[in-house]
């Protein structure tokens, strides 16, 4: 396998020690490296980005024709009809009653403007002592010191924690396969819920905003909430006026199945941070789309959104992102996901009878796993093992791009797989991502026990 040493690259990257193979074309859901060899897309790159797959000629010629067109203006001094093109299409797609959207270049940026807009939400209604966000444990919202303090992503934001003004809340994530032995999902539901009202309780004055994942991507593994999770937290943040964030930064654009990753859940959010299959990858960018009351009370206090990155609003995005957007409804990706989903998630859980395997979950193309050491306890494997990692390594042996992550159980110890491939899967796809899979648990399992 045709590699390179990190050691004689100029690359800044997490592994210095780690030989890579070298990349050079991607097809489909296909990549293939430098010797010709073949691998599956089972976790979207850099985790759900890639939505209508590799090297898709219907966009990269509309990003080059826009790129010899117009690439960038500036946009306090002219509006461009392409991009006012992409936003009315852009709130087309989503769901009823938001009708004003704001690009950038990605979702750490995506959950940056939403804080900011969720702030000056209430600065404009006269409560500027709203500087509080609720994130929850577990969950991973952006790279940026503020993104990683209002998430929860323990192993991702430890590291920087002596930076962080510590001032944001954080609530418990609502996993059911992790509930209490014995408790039901009723009760355990009620439980979280419980937690976020004592919780707006005791800072009446001090919340801005509730940030959370639909389904919980890479932190947890595709975790879902318990059935009516999600509209009684929305009760509790309507009744103190808290705005509702939903980071659809892996669940937007057709992923789940449904357009959005907060259209399973019986409710919408205020502001949908968007990114990654926004553009499929063929280009950085990230999304606002805010709700209409919410984008009322900024217009009507006369101030305009106090935020701005170099990148935002401008003409080559709006053109990628219609293209994309072409591709997704053109060709019903989103019916596909949910359709391919279903019987993706099926064939996993044959994977249930490892007696490693403790649990299946996840909508549409993105989907999780997760490893025990006993499935009647539900104990996590000895961490030494680092199985998901090693898995993950196994898999590519196997010619699949996976997602191994950690930290299910207590933020640290824990096992768990996220698989979100192109949209653009097929059935015979999603039998070869089982048998490669199957086939690196097991290699992974003679590893730890040799």
């Amino acid at each position: 396998m045709a590699s390179y040493r990190t050691l004689n690259s100029q690359l800044i990257v997490a592994d210095y020690a780690r030989s890579y193979p070298e990349i050079v074309r991607g097809e489909g859901v296909y990549l293939y490296d430098s010797e010709g060899r073949r691998y599956l897309d089972a976790a979207g790159c850099t985790a759900a980005v890639t939505h209508i797959g590799h090297g898709d000629a219907r966009v990269a010629e509309a990003l080059a024709a826009q790129a010899k067109t117009l690439a960038v203006h500036p946009t306090h001094l002219f509006h461009s009809p392409l991009v006012e093109a992409y936003f009315e299409r852009l709130c087309a797609f989503a769901p009823d009653g938001f009708s004003r959207a704001w690009t950038i270049s990605g979702g750490t940026e995506a959950i940056e403007n939403s804080l900011k807009l969720a702030y000056q939400y209430h600065r404009a209604k006269g409560r500027p002592k709203r500087t509080r966000f609720v994130g929850r444990w577990d969950s991973y919202h952006g790279n940026s010191v503020t993104a990683l303090d209002v998430g929860g992503m323990v192993g991702r934001r430890s590291f920087y924690t002596a930076l962080m003004p510590s001032q944001h809340l954080h609530l418990r994530s609502c996993q059911p396969y992790r509930r209490p032995a014995g408790q039901s999902e009723q009760a355990y539901e009620d439980e979280l819920v419980t937690e976020l009202a004592d919780l707006v309780e005791a800072h009446p004055d001090e919340i801005a905003a509730f940030v959370a994942e639909p389904l919980v991507g890479s932190a947890l593994g595709a975790v879902g909430p318990t059935p009516a999770y999600f509209e009684r937290i929305a009760e509790i943040c309507r009744a103190h006026d808290i705005l509702i964030i939903a980071d659809e930064v892996m669940t937007g654009f057709g992923r789940t199945g449904r357009n959005f990753g907060c259209e399973h859940f019986g409710t919408h959010a205020d502001v949908l941070a968007c990114a990654k299959g926004i553009s499929g990858g063929y280009l950085p960018l990230g999304a606002l789309l805010v709700r209409d009351e919410v984008a009322e009370v900024l217009r009507d206090s006369g101030d305009p959104f106090f935020s701005g990155q170099t990148y935002a609003c401008i003409p080559l995005a709006a053109a990628v992102g219609l293209a994309v957007l072409d591709r997704i409804e053109g060709d019903g990706l989103v019916d596909n996901a949910r359709e391919v989903g279903g019987y993706l998630k099926a064939q996993l859980s044959t994977l249930l009878e490892h007696p490693h395997v403790g649990d299946v979950r996840g909508e549409g193309l993105f989907l999780g796993i997760e490893f025990v050491a006993d499935k009647t306890t539900k104990a996590p494997l000895d961490p030494d093992w680092r199985f998901s990692k090693r898995v993950e390594a196994a898999a590519l042996h196997h010619g699949l791009v996976t997602l191994g992550a950690r930290g299910t159980v207590d933020h640290v110890l824990g096992d768990h797989m996220l698989f979100a491939p192109p949209l653009i899967l097929t059935t015979a796809q999603a039998d070869e991502l089982v048998a490669g899979l199957s086939a690196s648990i097991d290699d992974a399992l003679a590893a730890c026990q040799a």
